[in-house]
């Protein structure tokens, strides 16, 4: 059973409470950093539509970011309802949120929430105060003909990603097995900058199915799983001889 964390106990945690009661009219308050990371391992090919995008939605009782651009897959899983068994300060639309990932690639100084308006102008918030200034804002809107967060529901379904993932590993892949060098590299720069200990561990069963790998990763503002890790799901590669 995963736990809750609250991080820190006061000075963002609660300027993040008033903010988000505050950002009544925005369509979602996000946590920065899982939504940068994601955005790093979406297409860059315009022509794969939705690939392009983040995609935010709700798995039950845990809200999950994502991404994939058809070659691998990564995933933040993060909770809904706090240990109090009160809604937790994240929110998007219940038919979940597209995000394009163009303009989130560059990392925010500093950030540490993300809202995101109706008409998909994502507000990045931060600081080193106690308060969470306003830090720069981009527009997500008029691509794939999603110019509001309502035409997310609408423009078709993001692959189911989860379905991909094993249920269980026994790291015992029994041959040999190869990987994209560059995937890698992105890989272990997102390790290198967010995760608590710059390790990076791999999980498999065969040479030829999905590897898994993952970091641990503690943010600073808001509610997540004590054990909160980025997952980051990769093909291996055919060798030829």
């Amino acid at each position: 059973m995963q736990t809750i964390s609250t991080l820190p106990a006061a000075g963002l945690t609660d300027a993040a409470v008033a903010l988000a009661r505050e950002s009544g009219a925005c369509a979602a308050v996000l946590p920065y950093w899982p939504v940068w990371a994601a955005a790093q391992f979406a297409s860059t090919d315009e022509a794969k539509g939705l690939l392009n995008f983040v995609h935010v939605w709700r798995d039950g009782d845990t809200l999950q970011i994502e991404s994939t651009d058809g070659y691998r897959a990564f995933r933040y899983r993060f909770p809904a309802w706090g240990a109090d068994a009160l809604p937790t300060l994240w929110r998007f639309p219940d038919s979940g949120l597209l995000l394009w990932a163009k303009p989130l690639r560059k990392a925010v100084s500093q950030g540490q929430l993300l809202t995101v308006t109706q008409d998909l102008r994502a507000i990045f918030h931060g600081g080193h105060r106690q308060a969470l200034a306003e830090l720069s804002a981009v527009n997500l809107a008029s691509f794939y003909s999603v110019n509001t967060a309502d035409d997310c529901a609408k423009v078709g379904t993001f692959p189911r990603i989860n379905r991909l993932w094993p249920d269980a590993f026994t790291n015992a892949p029994g041959a040999q097995f190869a990987f994209n060098a560059r995937y890698l590299r992105h890989w272990c720069a997102v390790v290198e900058k967010l995760s608590e200990n710059d390790i990076t561990r791999c999980e498999c069963n065969a040479p030829r199915t999905p590897f898994v790998w993952s970091c641990n990763y503690s943010d600073n503002v808001g509610q997540h799983f004590q054990d909160a890790r980025f997952e980051y799901l990769l093909m291996p590669v055919q060798v030829r001889d």
